[in-house]
Parts: C-alpha cells; structure tokens; sequence
C-alpha cells in the first residue's frame, strides 16, 4: 500500500507525538489543536478553541507584548521563530521551541499555524551548564585572590630571611659550617622568590592583568646569553648544555623580560629532570614567520598520560623529584606564549626517553622583511 501524501500531512497532523500543531485566525485566536498540543499543554481541543494564543504565554512575556509582536513578525516576514517559556494549563512552565508561519491565500493573509516542540529538559541541560561555568569563573576568581595574598605574604616573609643570609655572609669571622649554612638558605630563599615570582604571573594572567611592554631584539643573541646564567646549574649537575642559534638575528618584537622567563623556565625544568651527566640542547630557528625554540633533554620524559594537561596549572608528576616548586612554570610558558600569539607544543616517546618543548613566536615582520632585502 502507497500512502498518499496528503494523506500522510493530515495523519501527521493528528498523530504527532511530540510536536503540537495550533491553527489561529488572523487577530491570534486558536481554531484548531492538533499533534501533541493537547499532551504538551494539558488543555482539550473544546477547552482551548476560541481563546487567544495569549494563554500560552507567560505573565512577563504577555506584558512586554511579545503575543502580539510574534504575530506581526509572522506577518511581515512570513515566519516568527522563538525559544520561550509558555505556561500549561495546570500552572507549570515548560521551555518551548516554536515557529509561527502566516499562510497566505489568493495574496490575502488568512490566518496562522504554530509548531511547537518541548524542550524544557534542554534548557535544564543549558542552565546546569552556565551555572557550572559561572561557579567555575568565581572559583578561579577566588583562586586568583588566594594566591595574590600568598605570593604577598610569602614574599614578605622572604624579605627578612634574605637579609639573614647576607648578614652572615658579611661577617668575616664566620665559620665554614655557618658559611655553607648561609649559601643553602640564600639559595633556597632565590629559588623562593623565583617561584612567587612565576605564581604572581600566573595570578596576573589569570585575572587579566597581565600586559606585555613589546621591543624589537634579536632573539638569537638573547638564548645565548640566557644559556649562559644557567650554565653554572647545568655544571653542578655535570650536564652538557649545548646552545645552536642562527649565526644571524633572529629578529622579534615582544616582551623582551616576557621572552627570558619562558626560556628560563624551559631550561629549568630541563636541567631540573635531567640526571647528573646528562645533555640539554636549546636550539633556535626560523620557519616562514616564527621563530621556533627548541628545548631538548635526555631526562626522565614524561608520563604519556601526562602530555595532555603538562601546561595545567599545578601539574606535576612526581612532586618528590620535582626539587621544589608548585607546578606553575609550564603553565606559565603557556600563558606568555599565547599572550604574544605564539604556540607551545611538547614532544615525548615515554618515560626515561627525555623531551623536547617547541615555542613559536611570531617575527618581528618589519625587521625580518629588511634583512631578506639586504640579503638579496
């Protein structure tokens, strides 16, 4: 058996489980209730015919006029579609997805048909989802005030701690044992300072504080100098630090102090979880119109399950091995790459296998255009 389609229409009219097919005159009245209008809405076909469409609508949206501006934009474009609350008949709102469409015959406006389907569960979904995300914001919020007061007070109470070290350092009648002491708190108290430092970026970020102060320098000659501050580290553990730029410039606008603190960071973490004797490689190059830095190491690699949350805040594998820190300075690196519209990206083969971090950051345009014309 063929079924005719009309024919089709009309049982589709009549069946439709889930969505409710209203007719109304030309002023908005209801003629006819079809579909599911009568399990949607609670009201019987005789108990809804002759009323206005009004009666589906709720309290505010009636009193902002918005039945009859649906009809009017049905009218002008031919089709009104809307997303809104609508009230059943035993008091209870439901989320309704509805489009009114003005038929038109002989050119004479003749009346309406509204489909309407629910979706309150949809916008329950919707709602859990932007409540989630507001609560999340005002965690970070919270979060991000948290710290600010940590790095504060840590900070304050750095300040006498520092001052202690070189008090004893300046005495000259001091004994070698006091001497060692006074060099291990010195340094513990730099490598304090140096991660509240991290943490009060990461805060700035965070918050939107963070503003980047861009000049132009040759980024070439900058890792070169970087490389070697961190040298004497890289000695103490007898690693091999080998340093490969460009023998010209590598031309950059950004934030030169922004720069240094993503390529310190890299080359700490590299010495950091690299085993005495072990080698690092910093490589700098040019593709098209980045200038990639390449840091490599043959340390302890990382846990593939780690890869894709390395750059989360606070991630740290084995914080025992870590040799101190909360776990800020990769995401710091993240969030100062992409500050400058640059990308970060981590390479590993698995554990024991080392690693290579790769940082592109745009060119200096200009500067870069010049040198290539002076090459030609």
């Amino acid at each position: 058996m063929v079924l005719d389609p009309e024919r089709a229409s009309v049982l589709l009219w009549e069946q439709s489980p889930d969505i409710a097919f209203v007719v109304l005159d030309t002023s908005g009245v209801i003629t006819a209730w079809r579909g599911a209008a009568q399990a949607l809405f609670g009201y019987t076909e005789s108990e809804i015919v002759g009323r206005s469409i009004d009666i589906l609508f709720v309290e505010e949206d009636r009193a902002l006029g918005l039945p009859e501006l649906e009809l009017q934009v049905a009218v002008s474009a031919q089709r009104s579609e809307d997303d809104r609350w609508h009230l059943r008949k035993d008091g209870a709102r439901i989320w309704v997805t509805g489009s009114l469409i003005a038929l038109q015959e002989d050119g004479r406006h003749v009346g309406f048909v509204k489909a309407m389907a629910d979706r309150t569960n949809l916008r329950a979904q919707i709602e859990t989802t932007e409540n989630r995300l507001e609560r999340a914001h005002q965690t970070l919020q919270e979060r991000d005030a948290f710290f600010s007061r940590l790095v504060h007070e840590v900070r304050n109470a750095l300040g006498p701690l520092h001052l202690a070290a070189q008090l004893i350092e300046k005495k000259g009648h001091a004994s070698d044992e006091s001497s060692r002491s006074a060099d291990v708190l010195r340094r513990q108290v730099t490598l304090m300072e140096r991660m509240m430092d991290d943490l009060a970026e990461v805060v700035r970020f965070g918050a939107g504080k963070l503003r980047l102060t861009k000049t132009a320098f040759d980024l070439a000659a900058d890792i070169a100098e970087i490389a070697n501050v961190v040298l004497a580290d890289a000695t103490k553990k007898q690693q091999t630090l080998q340093v490969l730029v460009p023998p010209s410039a590598v031309p950059i606008l950004a934030d030169r102090q922004r720069v240094h603190q993503i390529i310190f960071n890299l080359l700490h973490n590299a010495i950091k979880y690299t085993p005495a004797e072990g080698k690092i490689w910093i490589r700098c190059t040019v593709e098209i119109d980045h200038a990639v830095i390449r840091v490599e190491d043959t340390g302890i690699g990382i846990d593939p399950a780690l890869l894709p949350v390395i750059f989360e805040l606070f991630t740290q594998e084995d914080p025992h091995r870590s040799g101190g820190g909360f776990g800020v300075g990769l995401s710091l690196v993240r969030d100062l790459v992409h500050a400058h519209g640059g990308f970060v990206e981590v390479r590993c083969d698995g554990k024991g296998k080392g690693s290579e971090f790769s940082v592109r950051l745009p060119l200096d345009g200009e500067a870069s255009g010049q040198s290539a014309a002076q090459e030609t």
